[in-house]
């Protein structure tokens, strides 16, 4: 093998010392001797200490990885991130939120402190300030979040790849490449600094790694924590209003008050976009800046500057990050020109993630979105759950093993239809390796939110690795 394929074999973290763009050079039986190298590790340092992990790997017979048909009944579907009961929540019994989320993790949760704990995010500061986590929520609509044991550790380091990817994977012209890690740029974001979502996660260490500090950062909420209870209220508030429920839901007084501060918050948007508007433009107008914002934020913020005659309000060596789509908000067909007319600029980098990914997938100039060598992905039969051929052009489920993490188990099954092609052949960019055509669906929406995922496995294989999970937990 390469120097590089040998290298992420035996550790897939060093990939934030490499180029970046040197990942996509890699040859298929290189790229796919090093990964499996890299997940037969993976397993077997994870399946004694992960309790569902092993557990599945027992009912299918599994001892170790010798091919990628090996990992396909191992991957957890995605919803094991939200399998604790919600009651769990409602009763406030953190302490079976604890035990529940341990059994994901090898970090050590014995030192956790949940004395006066009675919200979500309190308890997830309560982690993050009794062990390494620094746990990362989704925006779930059914009210039960995602809930990631990510680490502090693996949290720099996710900031750190993608300062890479931004510097690596599509230079601006004449070749120039700018590291955020050494060249600061001013961070906007029109969004919070605070919080636990993946978002204001990332952004806080980017504030810190990317613009060399929070005085050298603006954001819409500078002070406010992104409340993770009031994200799993909306959504527990929209399902029992679809059961003719609503009235029957009981809420602590500790959750009314942070819906009241929300709301206020909410209701002072305006006056808060305002003060945003005329910090941001005399504070970094006309220098180059850092962005990132999903398209629907993006646009709110662009169609507002230009309501008020703002256009070309940042230098043209700024640099967005984006992604996500439209998040089910309806804009126009020109929303991206309207965005880049009012910013000034128009280098962006797109990228395809999710919360559960380390290292996202960034869109290439013929609009694919390219995985790095320290993800490997998979197709599963939508119906069986068993492994698609890695060869060709090919429609299923994605499945997706995450290399990074090392404390926690990186295989899982998404909710997203896609097609994939490059396991034998580049992308008409000329990078090598698996990517996604840009055509992308949940299976929730095509089935009308019935979304069940089958394994390859034995079955009931998941459902048994779950229900265990749970058994520890109480």
């Amino acid at each position: 093998m390469t120097d590089l394929a040998t290298q992420l074999a035996a550790n897939p973290q060093s990939f934030v010392q490499c180029d970046y763009a040197a990942g996509f050079a890699v040859s298929a039986p290189e790229r796919d001797q090093a990964q499996l190298e890299a997940a037969r590790q993976r397993f077997a340092a994870l399946s004694p200490r992960i309790a569902p992990l092993g557990r599945m790997a027992a009912e299918n017979g599994i001892t170790e990885i010798n091919c990628w048909q090996d990992l396909a009944p191992l991957l957890f579907p995605h919803t094991v991130y939200k399998s604790y009961p919600l009651s769990f929540i409602e009763q406030g019994r953190f302490d079976r939120m604890t035990k529940w989320l341990g059994s994901l993790t090898t970090t050590d949760l014995s030192r956790v402190i949940l004395d006066g704990v009675d919200t979500i995010d309190d308890w997830l500061r309560a982690l993050e300030a009794g062990s390494d986590l620094a746990p990362i929520h989704t925006f779930g609509t059914s009210g039960k979040l995602s809930i990631l044991p990510r680490t502090k550790a693996q949290l720099d380091l996710t900031v750190r790849i993608n300062a890479n990817c931004i510097r690596d994977f599509a230079p601006e012209s004449g070749g120039q490449k700018r590291d955020l890690l050494v060249d600061h740029l001013p961070l906007i974001s029109p969004s919070y600094r605070m919080g636990a979502s993946s978002i204001a996660r990332g952004m806080n260490r980017q504030a810190e790694l990317y613009a060399g500090g929070q005085d050298n950062a603006l954001f819409l909420y500078p002070d406010a924590w992104f409340s993770a209870d009031v994200l799993s209220l909306a959504g527990r508030l929209r399902a029992a209003e679809a059961r003719g429920e609503a009235g029957n839901l009981a809420l602590p007084a500790s959750l009314i008050a942070r819906r009241n501060e929300f709301a206020a918050r909410e209701a002072s948007r305006g006056a808060d976009m305002d003060r945003f508007f005329d910090e941001a433009l005399h504070r970094f107008g006309g220098q180059d800046v850092f962005l990132f914002a999903v398209w629907p934020i993006l646009f709110e913020w662009a169609e507002e500057g230009l309501k008020r005659g703002l256009k070309n309000v940042f230098g043209p060596g700024s640099i967005l990050t984006s992604g996500g789509g439209s998040k089910g908000k309806v804009m126009p067909a020109d929303y991206k020109q309207q965005i880049f007319e009012f910013l000034g600029f128009d280098r962006c980098l797109e990228f395809f993630g999710m919360t559960e990914l380390m290292a996202n997938a960034p869109k290439c100039e013929h609009g694919n979105f390219h995985f790095p060598p320290v993800v490997v992905p998979f197709l599963l039969d939508p119906d069986s759950g068993a492994m698609l051929p890695r060869d060709g052009r090919r429609t299923g489920r994605l499945a997706l093993l995450d290399l990074l993490p090392e404390s926690y188990w990186g295989g899982l099954v998404s909710g997203d239809r896609v097609t994939m092609a490059g396991f034998d052949a580049p992308c008409a960019c000329g990078r090598h390796g698996p990517y996604l055509e840009p055509d992308i669906a949940r299976f929730s929406d095509i089935k009308d939110g019935d979304d069940k995922i089958n394994c390859a496995g034995a079955p009931e294989a998941h459902d048994k690795a779950i229900d265990f999970l749970l058994e520890q937990s109480r």
